[in-house]
């Protein structure tokens, strides 16, 4: 099948293909109206089938502390070990698995590989984590998993684990160890959702190099008011109380501790400030143990502090350095140290404007900048260091904003090398040795490749390559654009997707794609330009699917981002509107038949968009929709809005509950009824404004859902969306 034409154009440059031939324009209709004639189409209920994904190697990883690089990943029932330059083998079988000595029952399918290390896998089965040993062919260490989470296994091969509030610990014997003790759930320790994962966050242990301390965050929410979340599903109704600390209100407190399992004691950090008033979003062993260094933000996030601890004693040895900006600091990372160096690491950093990596050393004297901080692209990831520590790896946006490849950077000359030769959309991960690297890329016309890359950019083997998982389906056409914001001089991406069958003489509906806010980006050269099965099934079924990436989004610098401060959903409506006006500009657009469609904060950029231009907008829906920002959480909300107490004038602005009364067309909001992200409060407060004021809107709960419908059900969300711009727009 042929492949999509793909367009880059200025603002203004692409109408209605007007630089192009009437003669070529008529061939390319031609071209798309014989694809469609012979490819298969997307059916409604069948946009989550797995064969529409691009596919990757199940299980992949690395053998985390082998001396030569091994890789291993899942093939139907069997487990495959290799390595690069190497002819792959099975190591292991479902069948030899359930027959290896100490294996107590057996499994209907291979089970998850957590991690692997030296001669030992570590599997997750849903109700045990166990060890096989590769070896002696034998099962050890079964450890019952019910009610526990947030595994953290040590270089030494024990388990950390939060089981209801508490800490515990399982050794290599299977000795279980009690680190905490509170009765009192309010209080939690070594959860992984600390400050409710935001600034990066991902868990709430920390094993020291040597595996012989554990360091974690205990988290204090007793003071955290109590939002009641109600599961009707559950024979009798169950209730689960969140605790869910609004923006202006008092949040949970934190502080780390420290605990020793030869001794089977505890000492914890000194505060820096009133745990209160700070968060700590990084903690970082020493090298050699002794130290630990944490990043403490400000409530306010406007600065920041990396403070040393005398590990040992958990007194405060020193600040290291601080950075201060007037709208906010965001830490993302840890700090990395600098191998053979035990005195420098490395830090990414926004303060130029843009992400990009700086070498400390422990005084606190800032190096040099790693990669050139004057530059306007940003780091996206710091991958590693060689063993020797003389070269760095990172991912960064150097060629593109919509790009993401990997680099290589020499810390002496600061010459840097792109590793990744294809362009697209780079995922990597490297080995221990720095010599080898996993990488799992995705470009507009190509699925999803898997491969391993040395460090000089070769690559090695290539594991699994899914070209195009649509290629026997119709395919629409895409096209990207850059249109200028509303400040005028700020390029935007925009993605078009026209119908298979597209005649420019025809006017068609316009379904309008929308986020708007930080972290996300929803344009990229990846697979059909990120676009996913609903949008390009929508387009297939004769709408036009257009979507920006409007200040407020991420991967485009400081600025870029936080043009949304203090007044979130102001230059976000004013950049969606001029790709509207863009869209009215084309001759194949019915201005009469626009509809907007988004989820979370794109749900709040639906209804935003909505009710300030009814006209426009003929139909909305919104999914899980921040309705007023004081009932959004402490971190996200007060870091891009400040205190409902210190900003009045812009909680009113962006509460829509202050514009229910402009409300006309269609609109209809769907709600996780689990939702603990953006709490149901916000859909249920706004449809009875709406009952209020006798203006209908449409309302849909997923009982069984938390903060988006995921799994087979997602199906349901599509269908139910799809009819209701059949039925409406």
């Amino acid at each position: 099948m042929k492949k999509s034409h793909i367009f880059l154009a200025l603002a203004g440059s692409l109408l209605a293909g007007g630089n192009m031939p009437v003669l070529a324009q008529e061939a390319r209709l031609l071209e798309r109206q014989a694809a469609v004639k012979e490819g298969k189409k997307l059916e409604i209920g069948h946009l989550m089938d797995r064969h529409l994904y691009a596919q990757s190697p199940a299980m992949l990883c690395w053998n985390s502390d082998s001396k030569k690089p091994v890789y291993y990943y899942a093939k139907g029932d069997s487990l495959l070990q290799g390595r690069p330059g190497k002819s792959e083998s099975c190591i292991l079988t479902l069948a030899s698995l359930n027959q290896a000595p100490g294996m107590e029952e057996a499994l209907p399918r291979l089970p998850f590989l957590m991690e692997a290390r030296g001669s030992k896998l570590w599997f997750l089965d849903g109700t045990d984590i166990f060890v096989y040993n590769m070896d002696e062919k034998k099962v050890e260490n079964i450890l019952p998993v019910a009610g526990t989470t947030n595994w953290d296994l040590s270089v030494n091969g024990d388990l950390a684990y939060t089981k209801e509030n508490n800490l515990y610990l399982r050794d290599g014997a299977g000795t279980e160890t009690a680190v905490s003790n509170y009765p009192d759930t309010g209080i939690v320790v070594g959860a992984n959702n600390v400050h409710r994962n935001e600034f990066g966050i991902y868990k709430g242990t920390f094993w020291s190099n040597q595996g012989n301390k554990l360091a974690y965050y205990r988290m204090d929410e007793s003071m955290v008011q109590i939002y009641p979340i109600l599961n009707y599903l559950q024979d009798p109704t169950q209730v689960e109380n969140l605790r869910y600390p609004e923006a202006g209100h008092a949040m949970h407190e934190v502080v780390i501790g420290v605990f020793n399992p030869a001794t089977g004691k505890n000492i914890f950090l000194e505060p820096y400030a009133e745990p209160s008033r700070t968060y700590l979003p990084s903690l970082t062993w020493s090298p050699d143990d002794k130290e630990l260094y944490v990043v403490v933000l400000d409530r306010n996030q406007k600065d920041m502090g990396m403070v040393c601890y005398d590990a040992g004693t958990g007194k405060i040895k020193r600040t290291v350095f601080e950075e201060h900006n007037d709208i906010y600091v965001e830490p993302e990372t840890n700090p990395v140290f600098r191998p053979g160096h035990p005195d420098q690491f490395i830090w990414l950093s926004e303060r130029k404007g843009f992400n990009h990596i700086y070498l400390y050393n422990t005084d606190g004297e800032c190096l040099k900048a790693v990669t050139p901080d004057n530059e306007p692209w940003m780091v996206t990831s710091f991958t590693g260091f060689s063993p020797d520590g003389k070269t760095a790896y990172y991912t960064s946006t150097q060629e593109s904003p919509l790009q993401n490849n990997l680099y290589s950077v020499d810390l002496a000359s600061g010459k840097i090398t792109r590793l990744t030769k294809d362009d697209g959309m780079h995922s990597v991960r490297m080995h221990a040795s720095g010599k080898y690297f996993i990488d799992t890329y995705s470009a507009p016309e190509m699925g999803r490749k898997t491969q391993i890359i040395d460090n000089k950019g070769k690559v090695i083997k290539v594991l699994l390559e899914d070209q195009d998982p649509m290629e026997e389906y119709v395919s629409p056409e895409f096209r990207l654009l850059s249109l200028k914001a509303a400040d005028g001089k700020t390029d935007l991406y925009c993605r078009m997707i026209l119908p298979p069958d597209f005649d420019s003489t025809r006017k068609y509906p316009v379904l309008v794609y929308v986020y708007g806010g930080p972290h996300a980006q929803l344009i990229t050269d990846s697979y059909n330009y990120a676009c996913g099965t609903f949008l390009r099934f929508m387009a297939q079924e004769g709408y036009i699917v257009w979507t920006m990436d409007s200040r407020g989004s991420a991967n485009r610098g400081f600025a870029f981002e936080t043009a949304i401060h203090r007044h979130v959903g102001d230059n976000e409506s004013a950049d969606q509107m001029q790709g509207i006006a863009y869209l009215e500009s084309l001759p194949y657009v019915d201005a009469d038949r626009i509809g907007v469609d988004g989820w979370s904060y794109g749900g709040f950029m639906t209804l935003t968009l909505k009710t300030r231009y009814p006209d426009v907008f003929k139909v909305a829906t919104a999914g899980g929709p921040v309705i007023d920002w004081k009932w959004y959480e402490v971190m996200y909300g007060e870091r891009y809005m400040g205190t409902p107490q210190d900003n009045p004038e812009g909680y009113q602005n962006a509460s829509l509950l202050n514009r229910v009364d402009s409300i006309r067309g269609k609109v209809m909001l769907l709600q996780g009824g689990l939702d603990p992200v953006v709490v149901p409060k916000n859909s249920t407060t706004f449809v009875q404004s709406c009952i209020q004021k006798k203006i209908p809107v449409d309302f849909f709960v997923y009982p069984n859902h938390e903060h988006n419908v995921i799994g087979p059900e997602r199906d349901h969300l599509f269908q139910k969306l799809y009819e209701y711009y059949e039925q409406n727009l």
